[in-house]
């Protein structure tokens, strides 16, 4: 990236040199404007600053943010247990008349049944696990086989398994990656088990991120062109010739015959090479397809013509970005030998600078156009520039209230850095701005906000409008499940949960196994609960037993 610097304006006010010029006529097009928006007012935008943490030793919000820069190292990691893996609650769900003690015993002589043992740690106790980070490759027990037919020495040198709980604070050395040597993958990293220490309880536990406004940033240093460059001059046969072209081209690109307009474009750029709108066009319909690299080089014509014009920037920005987020994502698939609709682009890998710049004359050749504000966020988001980025997401609500994206964005990156406030706040903006039909996503996002914040009824009632917008949201369907065992309504839990576990969805995929976790809690609560209930019958009818049921009268 550039060194931040202060904008320049550059005042073109010729293109070529020789020959008879004259001034640049054609129309520019209708700048992409939200009309009669209402005014909102979000929160201010905070510092994103991580507190300062103990010399040497790593936090799980930390790892979140700033893990790219650790990636292959060894380091040392403090926080708190926050979920453990359960192979035999997993094991239960397949075979619901076995008795815990069973399904322990078949996992002791073949642990194969289990995935490795991982557990995640969070920056505090109770920590969402979506806000912790996992820990994977974690020693086992040696199994019956194993501990038949290993020696004494080579039982001796089996690696320490850790003694932990959940809730439990804990010291963890280990190396941060996205690949563990036992096959585990993550995009957005995890820490390979190496060893573990029990900490002293609540010790040098890192306090929220300062949440005070911070100050403006220094303007990123972009050259831009404010005045219309002239243009050499066109006789008017052949404008006249070229802009019948262009005609035809939008009326068919407006119906969507894309193919047949983007011919006529060209026919029309063909006619007169300095017709900028027609290379605009062409930019358009290639967006319109998602062919970016197509509509990048499209928008770079326009922009050789007339970088004045906010629009084409804007075109040129987003189709850069699009087209580099695509390459990143091809190349990576190739490298893990899978579909790029699998993998997960790592944002270290993307060279942004030129779609940055783009965007950057975009914004300010014309700062209401929020789709250009949207989009240089996300170029800073994937920079890992976080406050840059929350002041365009920020703009661009400002700029166009009704555009769920940028909350969804500007939510999402309040809550990663853990400000729940600020994310509350543009989430309540949000779902009274937007289309219904735009605000179960915002619903679900206001319900995560509230669960962190353990204001557990409004959290279920957002989850509630969430589900009823889209009955198929799993996600806020495991997050209510929680909150209703938080409440101890476990048939509402249990309900939930089960839905979970039944989902295809790949947006719950890891949360399946918590969810099962959950449902064995639930069942030994209500068990404990029939259980109670039972003897309560038996001390108000003279006491009884009941073998079948394995329900005793605890008082005889």
């Amino acid at each position: 990236m550039r060194t931040p610097g202060f904008v320049v304006l550059l005042l073109t006010t010729t293109a070529h040199a020789g020959g008879p010029m004259e001034p640049d006529d054609l129309p520019a097009p209708h700048p992409e404007i939200a009309h009669d928006a209402p005014k909102v007012v979000l929160p201010p935008v905070p510092a994103f600053e991580l507190p300062v943490t103990e010399p040497g030793v790593h936090r799980p919000r930390e790892l979140r943010l700033r893990g790219a820069g650790l990636l292959g190292s060894e380091i040392a990691v403090k926080g708190y247990v926050t979920w453990i893996y359960d192979c035999a609650a997993e094991l239960a769900l397949t075979n619901p008349g076995l008795e815990r003690a069973a399904l322990l015993d078949a996992i002791d002589r073949d642990p194969r049944q289990c995935d490795r043992p991982r557990f995640y740690l969070g920056e505090t106790g109770g920590a969402p696990i979506e806000t912790s980070i996992s820990v994977v490759d974690v020693p086992r027990r040696p199994a019956k086989p194993e501990r038949e037919a290993l020696t004494r020495a080579e039982l001796a040198a089996w690696p320490t398994v850790p003694n932990i709980a959940v809730g439990a604070h804990v010291l963890v050395t280990g190396t941060w990656a996205t690949r563990s040597p036992r096959g585990a993958y993550n995009s957005k990293g995890f820490l390979v088990y190496k060893a573990l220490a029990h900490a002293a309880p609540g010790a040098a536990t890192a306090a929220p991120p300062p949440a005070v406004a911070a100050s403006a940033p220094v303007p990123i240093e972009v050259a831009i062109v404010t005045r219309p460059p002239l243009r050499p001059l066109v006789a008017n046969p052949v404008f006249n010739t070229s802009v019948d072209h262009l005609n035809a081209c939008n009326k068919l690109i407006v119906v969507g015959r894309y193919d047949d307009g983007i011919a006529e474009c060209e026919a029309a750029a063909r006619a007169w090479p300095g017709n900028h709108l027609a290379w605009y066009e062409i930019a358009g319909a290639h967006i319109a397809r998602r062919a970016w690299r197509e509509a990048g080089a499209a928008a770079a014509r326009a922009v050789a013509m007339r970088p004045d014009l906010a629009m084409y920037q804007l075109y040129h920005g987003l189709a850069l970005y699009e087209a580099e987020r695509q390459r990143a994502r091809e190349t990576q698939a190739e490298r893990e030998h899978r579909r790029p609709d699998e993998v997960a682009i790592d944002p270290s890998a993307l060279e942004l600078d030129a779609a940055r710049d783009a965007l950057v004359r975009a914004t300010r050749l014309g700062p209401e156009l929020w789709r250009a504000h949207y989009y240089l966020g996300r170029v800073y988001r994937d920079c890992d520039d976080a406050r840059r980025a929350a002041e365009e997401f920020t703009q661009a609500i400002a700029a166009h209230p009704r555009y769920r994206p940028a909350y969804i964005a500007l939510i999402e990156l309040y809550r990663r850095w853990d400000y729940v406030d600020q994310a509350l706040a543009v989430a309540i903006v949000g779902v009274a701005q937007v289309a219904p039909a735009d605000a179960p996503e915002l619903w679900y996002e206001a319900g995560v906000v509230l669960d962190a914040k353990r204001i557990n009824d409004q959290a279920i009632a957002a989850f509630d409008k969430a589900i009823a917008g889209n009955p198929r949201d799993a996600l806020s369907r495991f997050l209510r499940g929680q909150l209703y065992l938080r409440k101890g309504q476990l048939d509402d839990a249990r309900r939930e949960l089960e839905e979970v576990v039944r989902s295809s969805d790949p947006e719950v995929a890891d949360a399946r196994p918590i969810a099962v976790q959950l449902l064995q809690r639930i069942a030994r609560k209500q068990h404990l609960r029939d259980a109670s209930t039972t003897v309560a019958d038996c001390k108000h009818h003279g006491g009884c037993m009941h073998d079948m049921d394995g329900l005793i009268d605890l008082t005889q």
